[in-house]
């Protein structure tokens, strides 16, 4: 064991120990915290937050028992990006078995040897859920189409604020523009990724590498990416009532005070999807949703806001009345599904189109 209470000893490792659990909340130690790190929030963001986590335990504990792996992605597991011992401040990288870190393969590299493109995975959880491990297999069936993927996690509310969660994404950023070249990655050909929540880190962290003024009003460094493109899978996008607390409603209520209000005026003019469309120009982006997603509609939203923005984006739209029931981040927590290699089949079109 290294970080965090997940066998990282090989990528799938965590599957027997997942198999091995009683109950889903006892699996769910192994990727997400539970009350460990709630001590000292307000009480409603407590009992927010652990309802949230037991409930989300419960969805992923069948599926991470049911994970099939690929079996050419080699990893490197609970790589710290911050030196601090924080289980929150660990990665995973997952590449192509053929680009394994080796002296030959840096010295081949002058000499034109195959590099890969690098995703950035930034997972979801309700901005209080889950750690790296969650995405695990998401990100292997990415590494298997060709791509060397890098899964950080994050702090998570209500202890920790959005700007909190997005400056310690800038500095696993940071970390990946530096050392994915050691695992064959191209950072000159990088995208970021999320989904739900994280689909929405995704989209700040976008906004926040191409705007200097929202990094300097925010207090959140830039990592100095180059981003190619989105791929947002089933993400929330519009903040401006969690900002609000007294008109945030649904899932994110019991959290908004400690996670969003907090820390508004680092945000102002940056709330709402609206502003964050007209803040920047963004790369080209893929919009993932499912008809029986409850974003559904906001994730279409986003994708019509783009192209009447004149950005190229393509919309994923799964019809659940032809392929059963598929629901919220289906292609993260369900990568096997045959709609779920649609998708990641699509994503991986989408990337090699813009790449050209």
């Amino acid at each position: 064991m290294t970080a965090g209470y997940s066998d990282n000893t090989s990528p799938d490792a965590i599957v027997a120990q997942v198999r091995a659990c009683a109950t889903p909340e006892e699996g769910g130690k192994f990727w997400t915290l539970m009350e460990e790190d709630l001590d000292g929030v307000s009480e409603k963001a407590r009992a927010a937050a652990l309802a949230m986590r037991t409930e989300a335990c419960h969805v992923d504990f069948p599926r991470i028992s049911a994970w099939q792996l690929p079996a050419d992605v080699r990893g490197e597991l609970a790589v710290p990006y911050v030196e601090d011992g924080d289980r929150c401040h660990y990665l995973d990288i997952f590449y192509p078995a053929d680009a394994l870190e080796t002296e030959a393969r840096k010295a081949d590299a002058a000499e034109g040897a195959r590099t890969y493109p690098v995703v950035i995975d930034c997972h979801g959880g309700g901005f209080v859920y889950g750690t790296r491990e969650l995405n695990r297999s998401f990100a292997m069936h990415l590494a298997h189409r060709g791509y060397v993927v890098v899964l950080p996690s994050y702090r998570p509310g209500p202890r920790f604020t959005f700007a909190d969660i997005l400056t310690d994404l800038s500095a696993a950023y940071s970390w990946t523009r530096e050392n994915a070249a050691r695992f064959g990655g191209d950072v000159n050909r990088l995208f970021l990724t999320g989904d739900s929540a994280g689909g929405c880190m995704a989209l700040y962290s976008a906004v926040l590498e191409a705007s200097s003024a929202f990094s300097a009003q925010s207090g959140i460094p830039q990592a100095g990416l180059d981003i190619r493109g989105l791929l947002l899978v089933c993400g929330v996008y519009d903040l401006a009532s969690c900002f609000d607390e007294t008109a945030t409603r649904g899932i994110l209520a019991g959290i908004s005070a400690d996670v969003f209000a907090s820390v508004r005026e680092k945000f102002a003019g940056f709330e709402s999807t609206a502003q964050l469309l007209d803040a920047v120009s963004l790369p080209p982006t893929f919009v993932n949703t499912a008809s029986d997603d409850f974003l559904h509609d906001e994730n279409v939203d986003l994708y019509e806001r783009l192209q009447a923005q004149g950005v190229y984006a393509e919309l994923d739209d799964a019809d659940a009345k032809k392929w059963g029931s598929l629901g919220h981040v289906y292609v993260v927590g369900l990568a096997t599904h045959e709609r779920a290699q649609k998708t990641l089949d699509a994503m991986d079109t989408f990337m090699q189109k813009v790449l050209g």
